[in-house]
């Protein structure tokens, strides 16, 4: 009785080990002979080691087989295994970070459209994906202490810089701010006076020159009209008449204005010689010069003028003492 129950005892502690080194192999996806292998870099994987869970959309889809440091000590190379039907995003990536609070980590498959923010790696090998990896706790927590001294340092700095006079250098320039922008607002204010005033000059001059075409086009009316009436015709040819009879008229003055040209010609002349006449008589050379340099030739001229003269009118007045006629 008792080396049955020790048997039995026996049997339920290898089918316990059993189970748990197969649920443990199953687990890490050991018995899955038809697993898919995928690589991919990062410059580093935090706290990732084999066996961690490869997850996509949330969903466990393989494991983690090993994490080596690349030949070239550049990057760091993930070997994962996941399911063969497991189709990846067209621009697929891998982001390595904390899966719990409790150390735990994990590789998520997803779109790297989708975390543009993130520093993925580009690996120079083809078929590897690029991988990028989440600061760990500890890590979030060395960087929030040096966040908090450094905001230590600039709020110190801060209260150095800004001192009781500082306070009032900076009332003064929003004083000098607020005048400055109360005279802006003043110029605005009377630039947009003066672009009212211009506003309704160019209005007014606007129906000054619609005024103007309308009355450019009732005189273009006018003269279409005019134009379009029978009297036009008889117009023009009134208009043709005399135009021939001022042609006329300019050829008879161009002809009177020859004559005129042969008329000065001609006086031109007659005065050249009356000229070269009162310059004799000047110098008292031929007879009319003599008769007028000499006085006594003068005096005798004019008597036998006045005694001609006498002559004439006694032969006027008694015309048959020096006239006689005889008809038979």
């Amino acid at each position: 009785m008792e080396r049955r129950r020790e048997a039995l005892v026996g049997l339920v502690v290898m089918l316990g080990v059993a189970v748990g080194v197969v649920g443990t192999i199953w687990l890490q996806g050991g018995l899955r002979r038809d697993m898919r292998e995928l690589r991919a870099a990062s410059q580093n994987v935090g706290q990732l080691v084999a066996g961690a869970a490869v997850k996509f959309r949330g969903v466990s889809v393989g494991h983690v087989d090993a994490v080596n440091v690349a030949p070239d000590g550049e990057a760091v190379l993930v070997h994962l295994s996941v399911e063969p039907d497991l189709v990846l995003p067209a621009d697929a990536a891998v982001l390595l970070a904390p899966e719990s609070m409790f150390g735990d980590w994990q590789a998520e498959i997803l779109s790297r459209a989708d975390f543009e923010l993130f520093s993925f790696l580009d690996y120079p090998e083809e078929g590897v994906l690029p991988a990028a990896a989440l600061p760990d706790f500890s890590r979030l927590t060395a960087t929030a202490d040096q966040i908090a001294r450094r905001l230590t340092t600039i709020s110190e700095r801060f209260e150095v810089a800004f001192t009781e006079e500082t306070a009032l250098n900076l009332k003064n320039a929003i004083d000098n701010i607020g005048a400055v922008s109360d005279g802006l607002s003043e110029i605005i204010t009377q630039q947009a006076a003066r672009f009212e005033d211009l506003s309704e000059g160019v209005n007014a001059s606007a129906a000054e020159l619609g005024a103007a075409a309308r009355q450019a086009r009732l005189s273009f009316e006018r003269v279409d009209s005019i134009i379009a009436n029978t009297q036009v015709e008889g117009m023009l040819g009134d208009a043709g008449v005399t135009m021939s009879n001022l042609r006329e008229l300019t050829e008879s003055m161009n002809a009177s204005l020859g004559d005129l040209r042969s008329a000065a010609q001609r006086a031109d002349t007659t005065f050249a010689r009356l000229d070269e006449l009162l310059a004799a008589v000047e110098s008292g050379d031929g007879s009319l010069g003599r008769l007028l340099g000499d006085p006594t030739l003068a005096e005798g001229a004019a008597e036998a003028v006045q005694e001609l003269r006498a002559l004439l009118v006694d032969i006027q007045e008694n015309p048959r003492r020096y006239l006689s006629f005889s008809i038979f």
